[in-house]
């Protein structure tokens, strides 16, 4: 009974992880260049007389990195990337970063950022432009101001990305440019999440946390039965 038990509630915590991360993918579904993540669970193998058992040890987070759907904007700011690659940036906390979101701006101290605040790196660290300049970005990531070029975005291949806990993308070491990576003007990408089968997916693991809690009025029901069994046995 104790092993039934621990197994229900094992399948409960990983029910609720999964669908924490469903959940997440969902309210991204509208966020440029979002990575949908894929919960999977884990399992490593018991040694000794148990070595043909498997144990859960918890959820695996694995980010799906194929593209999403490109939206010509015809907004000089928007860009994004044509292919492999990804942008260089540095998040608030001052770690370096990259991601695939193009919906850049220019903020108040005149640095160009993304749509979500982080700082979109150049050759020499954030790129600054002149306010109230009109910008062209070119597929190689030169950024020019008023015809002046001001700059070019660092563009990566993106070799060993590590998702992170905040959806950004990091690495060990930064990585260096490649003249490879080009970018389309006036476009941006979206997140490659598909609402319909995401919505399915989450209305499954939640079935499925369902029947793990009926699955454990079930446990308790029958230990309290064998119970008053026992109690009147005596």
């Amino acid at each position: 009974m104790d092993r039934l038990i621990y197994t229900a509630l094992t399948a409960m915590r990983t029910s609720q992880a999964a669908q924490a991360i469903t959940a997440n993918n969902l309210a991204n579904a509208s966020t440029p260049g979002f990575r949908r993540e894929l919960a999977s669970v884990a399992a490593h193998w018991l040694d000794g007389g148990d070595a043909t058992r498997a144990q859960a040890d918890g959820i695996v987070r694995t980010a799906m990195l194929e593209g999403g759907a490109m939206t010509a904007t015809g907004k000089d700011t928007d860009i994004a990337v044509d292919g492999r690659g990804w942008i260089a940036v540095r998040t608030a906390d001052g770690a370096e970063s990259y991601t695939r979101r193009g919906d850049l701006r220019v903020s108040a101290d005149g640095v160009l950022e993304t749509g979500e605040g982080d700082a979109v790196l150049g050759e020499g660290g954030p790129l600054t432009v002149p306010s109230g300049v009109a910008l062209s970005i070119a597929p190689d990531g030169t950024v020019s101001a008023g015809g002046v070029v001001a700059g070019r975005i660092r563009l990566v291949d993106g070799t060993g990305l590590i998702k992170r806990p905040d959806g950004r993308f990091g690495t060990a070491a930064p990585l260096d440019a490649d003249p490879g990576v080009r970018l389309r003007g006036g476009t941006l990408e979206g997140s490659n999440v598909g609402t319909a089968a995401t919505l399915v997916e989450l209305l499954e693991q939640s079935r499925g946390f369902e029947g793990v809690t009926r699955l454990l009025r079930m446990t308790r029901e029958i230990d309290e039965g064998g119970a008053r069994l026992m109690r009147l046995d005596n």
